[in-house]
């Protein structure tokens, strides 16, 4: 028999309380179904149960432990990937014990769960040579160049999510020189204003001019794409195929550019360009809307890395130092004081 209890507090959990009472975003909350769904994917696929058979009898510490491995070793998640659905499971079971008191004992199982542990790798972020040339492919010669050239310059220049730029309206921007900005909506609905350079704002003009000529068109999306006359915002796909698309031409000229991008790379190289520049760690995490300095601090250690990598590289080419400990056994031992 259905659990109308389980599936009563999803639908409570997903329509009302994260919409509602905590005031997430649309993005964030597919995130949370993306995880129950996977949640009930395992079950039906590891422990046969039908949908009739899911509640919360089946959901204990052991139950979820399964699950974490199921997404790492059979999805093949990312540990990063696997840890957002076990920490909105969590999330879930949270509310449920909140309430339903008899829920408590098992919200408690679980937060006991420890999270996969995730290697720490430095951020893929493009070279300047490769985002130079990938600003540069779409060209100015079609109106949808052009638009993919300002969403490309944008999506660099203000170092953003890319979901941050598909929600973004023509009020969030403001092109004036000298103090061009934009306003963008990340992570738990929180706003931040960074500043764009003057060439990304004339591109900006331009872009606007062409794709919003009505000063009262401030509302709808700023990216958008038409199908049946009708305009629809971007989706993610839509951003992935452009950028492979133009990374594919831009290869011609800049033969840095890796067979596959993505728009974070982008996020990255400004990150990075930033610290070159001598910007400090604290103003870098502001910019970006990291809510810890301590993922910031991820870029200082890659730029150290690079830095390593370069003068060892530099280094190959220096001739081999004379070798001191050279001669018969005995010597050799007499030197190193064993003998």
């Amino acid at each position: 028999m259905v659990s109308d209890e389980f599936f009563g507090l999803v639908r409570s959990w997903l329509t009302i309380h994260l919409p509602r009472s905590r005031q997430l975003s649309p993005h964030t909350i597919r995130s949370y179904k993306t995880a129950l769904n996977a949640l009930l994917d395992y079950l039906r696929q590891s422990q046969h149960l039908a949908l009739a058979e899911v509640s919360f009898e089946v959901i204990n510490r052991s139950t979820i432990t399964a699950f974490l491995t199921w997404l790492l070793d059979s999805q093949h998640l990312g540990a990063s990937s696997a840890n957002q659905r076990l920490a909105a499971i969590k999330s879930f079971l949270s509310y449920c014990a909140g309430e339903d008191p008899a829920l408590v004992s098992i919200w408690l199982e679980v937060t006991q769960i420890k999270p996969a542990r995730t290697p720490t790798r430095a951020p893929d972020g493009l070279s300047m040579p490769a985002v130079d040339a990938l600003i540069r492919a779409p060209g100015q010669d079609t109106s949808r160049g052009r638009r993919d050239t300002t969403l490309i310059l944008l999506t660099f220049d203000a170092a953003a999510r890319i979901q941050e730029i598909l929600d973004l309206t023509p009020a969030d921007i403001d092109t004036t020189t000298g103090a061009a900005r934009v306003t963008l909506t990340g992570k738990g609905r929180k706003s931040r204003t960074v500043p764009l350079m003057d060439k990304t704002a004339r591109h900006l003009d331009q872009y606007l001019s062409e794709f919003h000529p009505s000063t009262t068109d401030t509302a709808g999306k700023l990216f958008f794409t038409v199908r049946a006359g009708r305009r629809h915002q971007m989706s993610q796909d839509n951003i992935s195929y452009l950028l492979n698309k133009h990374a594919t031409a831009a290869r011609q000229q800049c033969s840095e550019l890796p067979e596959k991008i993505h728009a974070h790379q982008l996020r990255h190289a400004r990150a990075m360009q930033m610290l070159r520049a001598g910007v400090p760690l604290p103003h870098i995490k502001e910019f970006l809307g990291h809510a810890n300095i301590a993922t910031t601090s991820v870029y200082a250690s890659a730029d150290n890395r690079m830095v390593r990598e370069a003068i060892q590289k530099a280094g190959s080419a220096t001739p081999d130092l004379a070798r001191l400990w050279t001669g018969g056994d005995d010597l050799m031992l007499q030197l190193a004081g064993l003998k």
